[in-house]
């Protein structure tokens, strides 16, 4: 079964060509200033041990916390312990509950977008949908339309990642073409994104750098 529906997205034509969106929007933007964010993604219910307690009790000033999904709800509390709530955005991620950032009164970034040192940061939360569950999730297509609706930022965080070919033999991590066409045509210097548990920076051919970031990082862009 799972041998036939990969079969079937590579028969869907849901390649993307960068090269033809390169040549359609040109290269990215400059990013208009500095800022220092804190990013936490894909804890999943591991902040309960000391060492990564201790990692939160250490951190330095940064301006915003971004917290990137699949953070259940002992992590959030566990968080909320170190880093006020009016310094973190959040989003869901494919194994989230759908309540987790309302539970906790937490800014819910999915759609919106924040300003900060003159940075404008927006977010698309959940992964590609792999399964028929109910989950934070979405198809390309869906993906395309729901970040259609999203003015430009400087930044998009994101749960999953953009989708850059189908490669990957594993259908939880092949990202999202909806965030590759938002990054093309709104010249985004930077995406930051989750989901894939390593910690890795790549560009895209428009010069676009996304940030693979996993647990507990602190980035200064």
């Amino acid at each position: 079964m799972f041998n036939i529906f990969k079969n079937r997205i590579n028969n869907n034509n849901i390649k993307v060509n960068e090269e033809k969106l390169l040549k359609k929007y040109g290269s990215c933007r400059v990013l208009p200033n500095h800022i220092k964010l804190l990013i936490i993604s894909d804890t999943h219910d591991f902040l309960q041990y000391e060492e990564y307690q201790e990692k939160l009790h250490n951190l330095g000033e940064y301006d915003l916390c971004c917290a990137l999904g699949d953070i259940s709800y002992r992590d959030y509390e566990i968080i909320l312990r170190y880093i006020p709530k009016e310094k973190i955005v959040a989003l869901l991620g494919n194994h989230d509950d759908f309540q987790v950032l309302k539970h906790f009164e937490l800014y819910d970034l999915n759609g919106k977008i924040v300003t900060v040192n003159g940075i404008k940061i927006g977010g698309i939360q959940g992964s590609y949908r792999y399964k028929s569950d109910n989950f934070p999730s979405f198809t390309h297509e869906e993906s395309i339309k729901f970040l259609d609706e999203l003015d430009e930022v400087d930044i998009l965080l994101s749960h999953d990642g953009p989708f850059q070919n189908y490669s990957n033999s594993n259908l939880v991590h092949i990202g999202l073409k909806g965030i590759t066409e938002y990054l093309y045509k709104n010249r985004v210097p930077y995406n930051i994104h989750g989901h894939n548990h390593v910690n890795q920076d790549s560009y895209l051919k428009n010069g676009t750098k996304v940030l693979d970031r996993y647990f507990i990082e602190e980035v200064i862009l």
